[in-house]
Order: structure tokens, then sequence, then C-alpha cells
């Protein structure tokens, strides 16, 4: 029987020492880790470098024992939809849950405590009325309730431990917190942006398992895109999940002088939309999401926990009694939301088969990596 389990919540795009010395922390406290992996699309609305299968083998080589898949609708999603599926999901099956942080010694309960205060909610919409985007309001908001924090939620990495501990608080979840010090400056996206001028950045099976994957490349959505805002109006975007306050006139606007995705999305930044808010919103409109079923099935919370990988003592951990049903296939997923998700999970897969030099587009129903015994070089 495995008494002590922590999770661990990644991206791992890609994985680099920095996640590997995470993982071997957590390895040295706990019986057992398992892995939260986002899924094709990232939390900033960006394909991964290499599909969550090739991640899940990473996350197995450097040692965890389970890698589940946080599925598309809460992966690809601003951070406090991400972590609310994460933490959700890691509940079921973890002790304790561990990020990494720049700033492990800061005083997270009493920021989450200064964001319940009457001050940070009128500075919040105050800011938002001025035209901030949210993490810009959200960080004024936040240093105004509480001196000190907006430098703190400045770090990706301490943003995001204050989503996680935010969702254990609201969740009452029986998680306890590993705090880990970030170290050294290793950065996925520097890997991506220069990946034979960073390999020293990642552990030889990173390096290994990127040789053998097909790395993505998003402007191969740009006909896509294209061609889907030719063919609609105003009023066809509104219907899409997360178009609204007026970002489906920039979208019409701007797009046929765009000389690519990524100038398309430079035009379309301004003070209320971030890169990431407006490439989430660009993959929902390439997925035709309809805005009440996605409002639905994020309220419903995540329908199942679909298995990407295992080694033997991730089979252990399967083994053991859940509240949620475990699937390594879309199509046994169950019930109405369910259902939702696992198509939306497909078709997300679909879409990200385009951004690849050669698609696989029966990749999606694979079956789970296995590896009977840990690599870790």
């Amino acid at each position: 029987m495995i008494s002590i389990i922590t999770g661990i919540i990644a991206e791992f795009n890609p994985l680099h020492l920095g996640h590997q010395a995470l993982v071997s922390q957590v390895k040295a406290e706990a019986e057992a880790c398992i892995v939260i992996l986002s899924s094709n699309f990232t939390q900033r609305g960006s394909p991964s470098f290499t599909d969550k299968f090739s991640r899940a083998k990473m996350a197995l080589s450097a040692g965890a024992d389970l890698v589940l898949e946080l599925p598309f609708l809460f992966a690809c999603s601003a951070g406090q939809d991400f972590a609310r599926g994460a933490v959700s999901l890691a509940s079921h099956f973890a002790d304790s849950l561990a990020f990494g942080m720049e700033t492990p010694e800061a005083d997270v309960m009493r920021m989450l405590h200064a964001e319940d205060s009457q001050l940070y909610t009128q500075n919040l919409r105050h800011q938002l009325s001025l035209g901030a985007s949210y993490p810009k309001a959200h960080s004024l908001a936040l240093e105004a309730a509480c001196p000190g924090a907006g430098e703190f939620v400045s770090q990706p990495n301490n943003l995001l431990a204050l989503s996680y501990m935010r969702e254990i608080v609201k969740g009452n979840y029986a998680l306890d917190v590993m705090k880990v010090k970030r170290e050294g400056d290793f950065r996925s996206k520097m890997i991506r942006e220069d990946l034979a001028g960073n390999a020293h950045m990642m552990p030889e099976y990173t390096r290994r398992i990127i040789a053998e994957s097909e790395v993505s490349d998003e402007e191969r959505l740009w006909p896509l895109l294209q061609s889907v805002l030719i063919r609609s109006r105003g009023e066809d975007l509104r219907r899409i999940y997360g178009i609204d306050e007026g970002i489906e006139g920039l979208f019409l606007k701007h797009w046929k002088q765009a000389r690519g995705l990524g100038d398309f999305i430079g035009r379309c930044v301004c003070a209320r939309y971030t890169r990431a808010h407006i490439r989430r919103r660009l993959v929902y409109v390439l997925l035709g999401l309809v805005r009440e079923d996605v409002r639905d099935a994020l309220t419903e919370g995540v329908p199942y926990a679909r298995v990407l990988g295992f080694n033997d003592r991730g089979r252990d951990i399967l083994r053991m009694k859940r509240e949620i049903r475990v699937i390594t296939r879309l199509a046994d997923a169950q019930g109405q939301t369910g259902k939702y998700f696992a198509d939306t999970e497909y078709r997300a897969s679909q879409l990200y088969e385009l951004t690849l030099t050669h698609q696989d587009f029966a990749r999606e129903t694979q079956k789970p990596v296995i590896i009977h015994s840990i690599i870790h070089k």
C-alpha cells in the first residue's frame, strides 16, 4: 500500500533540468509522484512543443510514477480554471502538492486573505474599468491590499503557486503543500526558441525524446484561421466561448493585414488583452467552442482521470480505489459532460496535428506510455 503520494502540476514544455530537480526532490520525500500534465495545448494557448505522450515519457523518465492528463478545456484556460481543474484532479490521487516557486518563503496565505478583502475587490474593478488586462488589474489590486504582493505575482511560478493554494483552500482539499525553491536559470521558453543553443538545459532523455518526436509550429494554423475569419461575422464569433468585450472586432479588423499568426496576435495585443488571452481565444474559434457548452462543462469539473503513462508503482496507484472514473481511452468517457470533454479533447488533438510536419491523426488513440524502470539520466 502506497501511503504518501505527492502530485506535481506541469506542462513540461519541454522538461528541463529544473523540472528534473523538482521531481527528484519529491521522490526523496514521498513514496510516489504523480504528474498532472497539460494536454496538447498549453495554458498560454500555444500548441505544446511536443505532443502529450512524448511529454508523459519525459515525466516518467524523470522519475514520475503516474502521468494523468489535464483535459484540454482546463489546460488551455486562464490561470484560475487551469488551477481549479488541475488541483481537483490531483486531489483524487495525491496527499500533497509540490510546486516550484521563486520565493517559497513568502506568506501566500496573507495574499489569499487579501484577495477576500473589499479593498482588493474595489481596486480590481477599478483597474478593469480603466482597461487593464486581468493579470495587470489583479497585480495592482493585490499590491494595494497586500504590499509586496505585486512583486510576488510578477514571477510566473509564484503566480501559479498562489493559484494552486487558492484552489486548495476554496475546494477544502486535504492536500498538504510542498514549496520548492526554483533553482537555476532553466526556462522551457528559451529551449523552444533555441533548441540547439540551450540543449544544456535539458536532461539527456529529454533531448532524445525530442529528437524522436515531431515539434509543433503554430504558424501552420494561420491558413485555417484565415479561412474561419473569412466566413465569420461578428455575431458568429460572439457565440464562441471567451469572445466578448469586442475582441471579435480586433480579429476581423487585423487578419487581412497580418503576415502570419504571430504577426496577427501581435496586432491584437493591447492593454486589455494579453498575448495568452488572444491565443486561447483563437484556439476556441478554430474549434468552434460554443460559449454555453464550455461554461456548463467547466462548472461540472473534471469528469474523468485519463492515464497518459505509468511505471510499475504507478500501476499500483491505479489499482487503488478512487471517487473519479479512470480511463485510458477517450471512448471510455461516460455521461454527457464526460463525452463532451472527450469529444473536445479529440478535436483539439486533431487541430494540434495540423501544427506538425507529419500528421498522425491516430496519435490521440494510442495506449498509455509504460516504463518499467526509471531512465533518469
